[in-house]
């Protein structure tokens, strides 16, 4: 269901061109598919139309989601300075 959801967003004209963020959520548990384990599973690494990362995080402790964010920025401002 999440790769179909994923794949239906990947289609709209209105979010072509736009960088994708993923966060691995949940890396504070046991059971948490690494971010590694993400990417395979939602097959990030066939998206060539943009730029995206996944980033491993917990919401709970906070870590990770600082970098995520960094990283959106610094592309969002990137894109916006090449244009």
């Amino acid at each position: 269901e999440c790769l179909e959801e994923l794949q239906t967003l990947l289609q709209e004209d209105d979010l072509k061109d736009v960088p994708l963020l993923v966060f691995a959520n949940k890396q504070d548990l046991d059971l948490a598919l690494e971010a590694q384990e993400v990417m395979e599973q939602t097959k990030l690494e066939e998206i060539a139309d943009r730029t995206w990362n996944i980033q491993a995080c917990s919401a709970m402790t906070k870590e990770g989601l600082e970098e995520g964010m960094e990283w959106l920025i610094g592309v969002i401002s990137a894109k916006k300075e090449a244009s």
